[in-house]
């Protein structure tokens, strides 16, 4: 309702005597005082209705105008029964606050002015209301019959500037264009803020309000929000009611995702189980066409999971989170207590083994504060062209991943095209097989150096990082060669080994490998 609006009523008699060029202020609600100094009450937008009993002189009509000036009001509707007409210094210093006075005459009282306007609102906000129920229900038809939310957004959301994000800071949809390094601010502060709705300030003057969208309230990882322009405590009720239907948009359309998703792991295990299991390659062949791949396609291998206790599924919804977005087609399921995927490369529908690799780094990065204190790990084969090179790659991701859980990172992402040969291959080996080979070898030495300060564990290494060269280690130790050659006998002694035999040499570096993972 505008100003102009109230005064319009003929029967209310309303004479308006400041601020004749703001009859477009905007009325929200209504307020009945004679206190000086009301503006506690108030909120902004207010028509405030006074009978001028607080009027003692000119003094407090400077005040009270101040005062409603302060808090925003949209006009002064003063009442004629105390003084027969509004007094000349009411409506001046009104008029210097910027603030509209309309007299009220003695007549008309304020329960018939405030009916008017309440009456008025209710209409207004009951319109309101029905064109935004109408509209959803609208959008919410659209996405029953396959809508896309990136074409539905902007006309859903046409007056609020809005995003849709995942955790990783993906956009998912949105009004407008938006930087990508603020899309992956407002993904951490979704991840790590306390309760949502939650409101950010970005910069001196800009904020955004935060909402949950998923169909599990208590889970962030793998789940939707939406980013609203402006803080939301400020919102008119319309806004309010906006923005609550997009989210029960959201909600949908990420329901119905996950809906999708149900079935695709459920076919991925299909394949990915036998897959393990080394099946026959015909075998394989069928259940890659049964998940839409192509037999002859190239694919990278994954395995993952938590390096410590972590929720049931949280390994699965981390790796559909980080991939799906690189390579939509890919086939996730959880085999046992890893999560196993088949991900086509080098195709229009995915990304290149480089490109997926960090891809999947930078997404799992993101995702840091949902772990909590948990580690997580991801292994990554070198691209397999064919179904039957595809076992191979299954194990190779499988070794990466076990080297991964070595590691002390919150989140591993090992290639095996990164590691070495010989680290592929003790990633194979039990781990009580590695542990019983490196106590085997070192424990003598460094139980050495716990009792003499020796280092010869770190001289060791030193001299094989030298390719055995005297000069070169006494020099990266800051020793004389001749102490060199005495911890070097030492260390043969202590183990057995000669260090100028190369298979000795070999079996000692690996040990040293060991140690470090």
């Amino acid at each position: 309702m505008r100003l102009n609006d109230l005064l319009g009523q003929a029967s209310l008699k309303l004479t308006l005597l400041s601020g004749h060029s703001q009859g477009e202020r905007v009325i929200q609600q209504f307020f009945t005082t004679d206190l000086l100094d009301p503006s506690r009450y108030l909120s902004g937008g207010e028509v405030v209705l006074t009978g001028l009993m607080w009027r003692r002189g000119p003094t407090d009509s400077e005040v009270f105008a101040a005062a409603v000036a302060r808090a925003g009001v949209s006009a002064v509707g003063a009442g004629a029964a105390a003084f027969g007409t509004v007094p000349d210094d009411v409506v001046e210093a009104c008029a210097r606050h910027d603030i509209p006075v309309f007299e009220v005459p003695v007549e008309v009282s304020f329960t018939v002015i405030s009916d008017a306007i309440g009456a008025a609102l209710r209409v207004e906000r009951a319109t309101g209301l029905a064109a935004t129920v109408h509209r959803h229900q609208g959008l919410i038809a659209a996405l029953t019959e396959d809508a896309h939310l990136a074409d539905l957004l902007p006309s859903a959301a046409a007056e609020i500037p809005c995003w849709v994000l995942s955790p990783t800071g993906r956009l998912v949809a949105g009004t407008a264009p938006i930087d990508d390094d603020l899309c992956a601010r407002l993904a951490r502060t979704f991840l790590t803020a306390p309760r949502l709705p939650h409101v950010v300030g970005v910069g001196r003057d800009r904020r955004f309000s935060l909402f949950g969208a998923s169909a599990h309230p208590g889970r962030r990882v793998g789940a939707w929000f939406l980013a609203c322009a402006g803080d939301a405590a400020t919102w008119e009720p319309e806004r309010r009611q906006a923005v609550e239907g997009l989210i029960t948009l959201l909600t949908l359309e990420r329901a119905h995702l996950d809906r999708h998703l149900h079935v695709e792991r459920r076919l991925a295990s299909l394949l990915l189980r036998p897959l393990v299991g080394k099946a026959a390659p015909a075998e394989i062949a069928a259940r890659l066409e049964a998940c839409r791949l192509d037999p002859d396609a190239t694919f990278v291998a994954l395995t993952a999971g938590p390096a410590t206790p972590a929720s049931d599924d949280l390994a699965l919804t981390v790796v559909e989170e980080v991939v799906r977005p690189l390579a939509p087609l890919s086939a996730i399921a959880a085999v046992g207590d890893e999560v196993q995927a088949v991900i086509p490369v080098d195709s229009p529908a995915g990304v290149g083994p480089a490109d997926l690799v960090e891809g999947i780094r930078q997404a799992t990065r993101a995702l840091t504060p949902v772990l909590r204190g948990a580690r997580f790990a991801i292994g990554l084969s070198a691209a397999a062209s064919g179904v039957d090179a595809l076992d191979t790659a299954v194990e190779e991701a499988r070794h990466a991943y076990r080297y991964a859980v070595t590691g002390q990172d919150r989140v591993a992402v090992v290639s095996s095209v990164d590691l070495s040969s010989h680290a592929l291959l003790l990633a194979g080996v039990p781990t009580e097989a590695r542990r019983a080979f490196h106590r085997r070898l070192l424990r003598p030495l460094a139980e050495y150096d716990r009792a003499h300060d020796a280092r010869l564990v770190h001289t060791l290494d030193m001299f094989l990082r030298c390719d055995g060269s005297w000069t070169r280690t006494a020099k990266e130790l800051h020793v004389h060669v001749n102490t060199l050659r005495y911890r070097i006998h030492r260390i043969e002694q202590l183990t057995g080994r000669k260090l100028h035999r190369f298979d000795d040499r070999v079996d000692l570096y690996l040990a040293l490998q060991l140690q470090r993972h």
